[in-house]
């Protein structure tokens, strides 16, 4: 299901009353069965709290943690960073959505 544009946060602005901050990519969850075209995305905002915001948009189970991978260099993004510092804004960057999985001996 293909979404209609959306912004998902609210837009940093400047004293103009511009949207200086703001940037736009695509998002699509792991199935590629929801796609989002993300608009006016404040840089500042760490990608997790990004990532909630796609899944729940998507209509995602919100009680599993949720990361984003650039699809361009294969990274997964830093929850606790902001999403501007860690994509690069230009061609149409393209995240997907993808649960957290926590592997490893416990």
């Amino acid at each position: 299901m293909i979404m209609d544009t959306e912004t998902l946060l609210p837009p940093a602005r400047t004293s103009s009353g511009n949207h200086g901050n703001g940037f736009h990519f695509e998002a699509a969850d792991i199935t590629g069965t929801h796609l989002i075209d993300a608009r006016d995305v404040q840089r500042g905002t760490p990608a997790g709290a990004v990532a909630q915001a796609l899944a729940a948009r998507m209509d995602l189970p919100q009680n599993v943690p949720w990361a984003l991978r650039d699809d361009r260099t294969g990274n997964y993004l830093d929850e606790q960073r902001a999403i501007g510092d860690q994509v690069e804004s230009g061609e149409s960057p393209r995240l997907t959505l993808v649960p957290k999985a926590h592997l490893g001996a416990g």
